[in-house]
């Protein structure tokens, strides 16, 4: 057994022996950017290491609840020799750790990648989910503000459309009065509006593009983006350093 495994399994089972608190992962959202820690899920109740999962396939560590279903998966990157590893998009919620960071930090886990993972309070939330083309001109499907449609254009117009709402038309609807379709342009439009919280790839095959909107959304979650906590080296790193 490697030292980041022995590490992960003496820092969990202190914690639930309540010798120490939860640890933190460095949570962070693909879509708006936003990092935070957030503790392990209180419902863990045991670790196994290399474990065994359904299929054959092989997990670093596993942290499980009290009835032994999956909490969480932990693999390394580093640190590990452990074959026919578990792929990261398989559906259970997974994290990976780099081993040496692990053990420099026991209790703050900075995650390389996540999938799976329950949903937290990022700049995302209180925003609208909005459909991307994934052709070559990235349109945003059923922009709030409306500022495109897909109706007939002016010759000179450079492409903009003749529709901007139109009467009848209600604010938020992703269609005008006349059943034409709103859009934006992710880079032309969507780079340069206040609205515009993030985009990114979303769903376990990571297929889909998807974008945040903040129109409409309530004040108290129209904050801006938060600094991405201080990654500098520890002390033991600028002690290395300066030898």
């Amino acid at each position: 057994m490697s030292s980041a495994k022995r590490t992960l399994r003496r820092v969990i089972r202190d914690w639930l022996a309540g010798d120490a608190t939860a640890p933190l992962l460095l949570r962070h959202c693909e879509v708006c950017g936003e990092k935070s820690w957030r503790p392990l899920a209180e419902t863990v109740r045991g670790i196994t290491i290399d474990a065994r999962l359904p299929g054959g396939k092989r997990a670093d560590a596993i942290l499980t609840d009290a009835a032994g279903e999956v909490e969480l998966v932990i693999q390394l990157e580093g640190g590990t020799k452990l074959e026919n590893r578990i792929e990261p998009r398989a559906g259970l919620p997974l994290v990976v750790l780099r081993a040496a960071t692990l053990e420099d930090e026991p209790h703050r886990w900075r995650t390389l990648r996540e999938h799976g993972l329950t949903g937290w309070r990022c700049r995302c939330a209180g925003t609208r989910s909005l459909p991307v083309d994934d052709d070559f001109s990235l349109r945003v499907i059923g922009c709030p503000i409306h500022l495109r449609t897909d109706a007939q254009t002016e010759p000179g117009s450079a492409g903009r459309s003749l529709s901007r709402g139109g009467a009848g038309t209600l604010p938020g609807s992703p269609h005008s009065n006349d059943g034409q379709q709103f859009y934006a342009r992710v880079i032309e439009d969507c780079g340069r509006c206040a609205f515009f919280v993030g985009i990114g790839y979303v769903g376990n095959d990571r297929r889909r593009i998807q974008l945040r909107c903040g129109y409409g959304a309530p004040p108290v979650e129209r904050r801006p983006a938060v600094p991405a906590p201080g990654l500098g080296p520890n002390q033991r790193r600028q002690i290395v350093a300066g030898s």
